[in-house]
């Protein structure tokens, strides 16, 4: 059973299915909500999210913005990547619907307003229990996202690592927002002078074929100890800038978990995958690792089952060994920089992208 039908839980389907379509048969993936469902998130499918798909033989047909500058603001400083077609921008609405039907077409069991409640261990199995059912299950994987009720049940001992995140979105206004026209996305590191540990960002998209501003702000309090930035302070002033004076009680905010190399991410028979382990915590980067978190995932279930070993005890080590895991230390140990003040925002950005001065 796959809880969550986000990126992580369809990718872990679809590579099931593409390496072992018998398991796959056998898989249902529950999601507590109907699709398009709401979800709070700037929609850019970057990192090596087309390999994965290209891999996957997934196309999607949704609308997109294609971004060729990412544009790092630090006060005054500007610093820019340029490259054609770098990543897309989507609505995550029709994104994870879009991948949801991909995979119902190939076969997928998806049971949707579902919702997990709780496990019972035996011997043999696993018992699940839902809002509408129970379930007797062989291996259970936890992809519900950075507040996951199935990591909750596993009671493991990682202390939590939440980052508050808020976001408007708004039409475009020609006047303010060129992230549109220039097809690029802006990403102000200016607050963290001001306490913040993260940064601002503003993202282009389009909603019902109209071009629309996503503004937003995380602050991950890689140092929790420091004082906390004042987001909505922050975040009122970059609004009003764009003559944005949207009602603070319209702001929405949903917090993002990041993972600290203690974490444990298993137990027998169940795994972790995507926001339910964590994202990098330097620039935020979540979808990628979404889709390979899947990858992983279903060839730890497909090893599990052809040696009869449900320990999962391995699988921390593959996503270690993997790009994703690679990746996910390398940003971690620049979010400790950035956010410790020993590397330069630009510096930072440099170490992840490549930095054309502008």
């Amino acid at each position: 059973m796959i809880v969550g039908g986000g990126p992580a839980g369809v990718s872990t389907w679809l590579h099931l299915n593409k390496f072992a379509p018998e398991l796959a048969e056998r898989t249902v993936l529950i999601e507590k909500e109907k699709y398009p469902r709401d979800k709070l998130c700037g929609g850019a499918v970057s990192g090596w999210s087309e390999i994965v798909f290209k891999n996957l033989d997934v196309e999607l047909s949704i609308p997109s913005i294609w971004i060729e500058n990412v544009e790092f603001h630090y006060g005054r400083n500007i610093n820019s990547i340029y490259q054609t077609r770098f990543f897309r921008v989507v609505q995550r609405q029709e994104f994870d619907h879009e991948l949801a039907k991909i995979a119902t077409k190939r076969g997928l069991e998806l049971r949707e307003n579902e919702e997990f409640l709780d496990i019972t261990r035996s011997k043999e199995y696993l018992k699940i229990k839902t809002n509408l059912d129970t379930y007797k299950i062989k291996v259970l994987v936890g992809a519900d996202g950075s507040l996951s009720v199935v990591r909750k049940r596993m009671n493991l001992p990682n202390k939590p690592h939440l980052a508050p995140t808020l976001e408007v979105f708004a039409p475009a206004n020609p006047k303010f927002d060129k992230e549109v026209k220039e097809k690029k996305i802006v990403i102000d590191m200016t607050p963290q002078d001001e306490g913040l540990q993260g940064y601002v960002w503003h993202v282009p998209s389009l909603k019902n074929k109209k071009p629309i501003i996503g503004h937003g702000m995380v602050d991950f309090r890689f140092f929790p100890e420091r004082p906390r930035a004042d987001m909505k302070k922050i975040f009122s002033r970059v609004l009003q800038s764009r003559e944005i004076y949207t009602n603070i009680n319209l702001w929405r905010g949903h917090p993002i978990r990041y993972p600290s190399k203690n974490d444990i991410v298993s137990k027998p028979n169940i795994l972790l995958v995507g926001d339910a382990i964590g994202i990098e915590p330097a620039f935020g980067g979540g979808i990628h690792f979404a889709l390979s978190y899947g990858e992983i995932a279903a060839k730890t279930i497909i090893n599990a089952f052809e040696c009869s070993d449900f320990s999962f005890e391995n699988y921390k080590q593959e996503i270690q060994f993997h790009l994703l895991g690679k990746w996910l230390k390398k940003c971690t140990d620049i979010a400790s920089g950035l956010y410790g003040k020993k590397i330069h925002p630009f510096d930072a950005a440099r170490d992840i992208f490549t930095i054309e001065d502008k």
